[in-house]
């Protein structure tokens, strides 16, 4: 229905202006336009494939015919194919900056490097603000070990889309790649906190323990590995931070749907023992007063006077504060 109203409206205001074909044309555009983006969005690549194949051998030469046939062969994983469409596209709407984005992509797909570049950059020179244009060259750019171009593309794109997920990781990568330790360390902190969950963090907190930092770290909980930030408390006190609720909900919640595990909570606080037993108590406390479904005897509390040694490759770091959570046998 809302489709049908939008071409209404447009027919409707084209033919004030008299021109019949240019209702024509601009009504089509429309239709395709907004079809093509609905099986986009639906994942419906089969269904774009057919129905714009039928467009294309009906309007040979309208690009946004041969655009979308482009996209949805890309998503079929037919690159040959669809890079000849895109490329067809692009000489029928060469303002488009999309059209050469896209275009772009699909050398990428089919070995293409330098006219991948190529396409990037003509998209910018389009649209400098075009996220996925500076996104995409800074992977081209990071793939050809061009290191400080592909930091200049991503901090670019990183102004436009602060939590662009890909720059974010990739720029942390970078910084290792140059050395430059100290922003490495921020770089994957930053991308921890937007990105806590998944694969890709999981390998983020593998880099940032390499360089000796564990404020998030890698847990075996049952037959899963969950990142974790470190728990933290009030200074002082037994009292734990509301930034560290969210941390100890995501394993509450692993407890909670898998009621045949249970975990012990191990604390270790340099030449305090006591404080250490009442902060493992703390988070016990928490745990079972946030998800009652959770039994007590489920968490097994354990406090220890000598520190948590953690190795990494062929080094050994001491943690004068540490909390642990291992799966119980």
């Amino acid at each position: 229905m809302r489709l049908r109203s939008l071409f209404c409206i447009t027919v409707i205001a084209l033919l004030l202006t008299g021109c019949v074909q240019v209702v024509k044309d601009q009504y089509h555009a429309v239709k395709q336009i907004t079809v093509g983006q609905y099986y986009l969005d639906q994942k419906k690549y089969q269904k774009g494939i057919e129905v714009f194949r039928q467009e294309v051998h009906l309007h040979p030469n309208n690009g946004e015919a041969h655009y979308y046939l482009g996209r949805f062969l890309l998503a079929e994983n037919h690159e040959k194919e669809a890079l000849d469409y895109l490329k067809r596209a692009v000489e029928l709407s060469s303002k488009k900056a999309d059209y050469h984005f896209w275009l772009g992509v699909a050398y990428g797909f089919n070995k293409s490097k330098d006219l991948e570049r190529e396409s990037y950059l003509s998209a910018l020179k389009l649209d400098e603000n075009h996220v996925q244009a500076l996104t995409y060259l800074g992977h081209n750019q990071l793939e050809r070990g061009k290191y400080k171009e592909a930091l200049n593309s991503y901090s670019k794109a990183l102004t436009l889309w602060p939590e662009n997920p890909s720059a974010l990781y990739n720029r942390a990568l970078i910084m290792k790649q140059l050395g430059r330790t100290p922003e490495e360390k921020t770089a994957w902190k930053i991308y921890l906190a937007s990105y806590p969950a998944g694969a890709m963090a999981r390998l983020a907190v593998v880099h940032l323990n390499a360089l000796g930092d564990f404020s998030y770290r890698n847990y075996l909980i049952g037959l899963r590995t969950v990142t974790l930030e470190k728990i933290q408390f009030e200074p002082f006190t037994t009292k734990i931070s509301e930034d560290s609720r969210p941390s100890l909900d995501f394993l509450g919640n692993i407890l909670k749907n898998k009621n045949k595990l249970s975990i012990h909570i191990v604390v270790y606080q340099k030449k305090n023992k006591e404080l250490a037993e009442a902060r493992a108590k703390s988070i016990k406390k928490y745990l079972l007063k946030e998800f009652n479904e959770i039994e007590s005897s489920r968490l097994k509390v354990s406090w220890f006077d000598v520190p948590e040694r953690i190795k990494i490759n062929k080094t050994t770091y001491q943690e004068n504060e540490s909390i642990n959570f291992i799966t119980a046998q």
